[in-house]
């Protein structure tokens, strides 16, 4: 199941709803799908933030095999920037020794199997596995 969205915060909410008509039609819980909405609206808002050089709509996919429900995020035109490179955060320390940002890619890296990112021909996509429901 593919669907694009516009490279806008305010797309977030038709995200959600994908997400849920998704997981349902797979017959999956609402766990699951708060998760997922989680992880895709942390790589979607990094993408409209800090995305360098990318226009144009942004690609979501979403599939459940044996491996569990993946999602591929795709963004044309972009610059490469890898979230699977940043540093982790240290979310023992007080938050005032913390610097801002990376909490939405801990996040990500807390909920899923596995988290990727791929860059060529000027087409970044992350891809991500999500862990399975406990």
């Amino acid at each position: 199941m593919r669907r694009t969205f516009p490279r806008e915060l305010a797309s977030i909410r038709a995200i959600a709803a994908y997400v849920r008509e998704f997981m349902a039609g797979e017959r999956l819980g609402d766990d699951a799908a708060g998760d997922l909405d989680l992880v895709l609206e942390e790589a979607f808002t990094n993408l409209v933030k800090y995305g360098r050089g990318a226009r144009g709509d942004v690609e979501i996919s979403l599939e459940r095999g044996r491996d569990g429900v993946t999602a591929e995020v795709r963004e044309f035109d972009a610059e490469p920037f890898d979230p699977t490179q940043l540093p982790e955060v240290d979310v023992h320390r007080p938050i005032s020794e913390r610097r801002p940002g990376g909490l939405g890619v801990h996040f990500i890296r807390q909920l899923t199997k596995s988290f990727r990112y791929d860059h060529a021909n000027r087409i970044g996509i992350i891809s991500i596995t999500m862990k399975d429901p406990t």
